[in-house]
């Protein structure tokens, strides 16, 4: 029986926009070769809308509504905390054809920018690999290793390699840091994850003072006509933004989130 976060990663990809797109052509098909002409006509319609929709700006303006649940505060006016939680997703890990690990975000940057800022005295970076991989150490070694290069000291770092999702990063750092005293946080994810981190790593029982980062829908001006025009790159935030909220849908619905 495949465990639980396998299923998790899995299930959701059944019912992406342009899965969904496909599961409808495909009926579609089966109905027509059975001569069910109306019923293929309907299946077939509703995956082509499915599709013009999700690709379409409207996709981007429920993306960007999503992402600014939380908006960005400097680092110079950032609230102090006792310690800044980094969560993964930031870094790659250095799987063939990489010959190290690689930034590919903003996230550890902005953990970075705040322990310089004197915000809080002590990172902690935690995140592991969703699934395991041969010879290759947790996303979080990785993170560490580069916030060291760039001047944070290793005894200022703690590195948590277990976790595998946000409910497990959040259950997993409570536990290091009560051992430590500590209950006020300074959490550092992307933006577009916030709204789900933030309740999940309250629910632990932390005093969480939300510090996003990685916006990824900026003011950039350009002419409107092309903000009308139907994208691969708004299909792709389609299913990003389904796949985080049917997320916060299973936490509350799991008791996962305040």
């Amino acid at each position: 029986m495949p465990e639980w976060i396998t299923l998790s990663k899995f299930l959701p990809k059944l019912i992406y926009p342009f899965n969904l797109a496909l599961w409808l052509l495909l009926a579609a098909l089966v109905l027509m070769l059975f001569g069910r002409r109306r019923g293929a006509g309907f299946a077939g319609c509703l995956g082509v809308a499915v599709l013009v929709v999700c690709a379409s700006p409207l996709s981007v303006a429920l993306y960007r509504q999503h992402e600014r649940a939380y908006l960005p505060v400097p680092v110079t006016q950032s609230p102090t905390a006792e310690a800044i939680v980094l969560l993964g997703g930031d870094v790659g890990i250095p799987l063939p054809p990489r010959v190290e690990s690689q930034v590919s975000g903003n996230r550890a940057l902005h953990a970075l920018r705040l322990y310089q800022a004197g915000k809080a005295p002590l990172i902690v970076i935690t995140g592991g690999n969703v699934f395991s991989q041969r010879d290759v150490e947790a996303e979080a070694a990785y993170t560490a290793d580069i916030l060291k290069r760039w001047g944070v000291p290793e005894e200022d770092i703690v590195v948590e390699k277990a976790s595998r999702n946000t409910r497990e990063n959040a259950v997993t750092t409570r536990r290091l840091l009560s051992e430590r005293g500590i209950d006020r946080i300074l959490l550092v994810t992307a933006a577009f994850h916030m709204p789900r981190a933030l309740p999940t790593f309250r629910h632990t029982g932390f005093d969480v003072v939300p510090s996003p980062s990685g916006y990824s829908i900026v003011a950039y001006r350009r002419p409107a006509l092309l903000d009308w025009w139907p994208t691969l790159g708004n299909l792709g935030k389609a299913q990003a933004l389904m796949k985080e909220k049917l997320g916060i849908l299973v936490y509350r619905f799991r008791g996962w989130m305040d």
